[in-house]
């Protein structure tokens, strides 16, 4: 038998009742806790991101070069029928 207090008995009495209304606070505290920690998250992700101008710019050079090479325009073309079905599939199932 365990000696962990169960949540119907909050003091160790075996007459005492959680009320909901103690239970709804617990959850909230619980789920405002959960917020705090994702949006410091969240601000640690943004500033992780984030590029200076020049950096943006090299960047998105980086990505129109290698968007004109060739293994990327023949990957496109290899995967042209897929990406077509997956289109179809969008807007016939919506």
């Amino acid at each position: 038998m365990s000696d962990a207090p169960s949540k119907r008995w909050p003091d160790g009495r075996p007459d005492a009742l959680v009320s909901p209304e103690a239970l709804l606070a617990e959850e909230r505290l619980a789920f405002t806790d959960r917020i705090i920690g994702l949006e410091q998250q969240v601000k640690e992700l943004q500033a992780v991101s984030r590029l200076s101008p020049s950096e943006t710019v090299a960047a998105e050079a980086n990505i129109v070069g290698l968007k004109s090479s060739l293994t990327w325009r023949a990957g496109r073309m290899v995967t042209l029928p897929v990406r077509v079905l997956r289109h179809v599939k969008r807007r016939v199932l919506g």
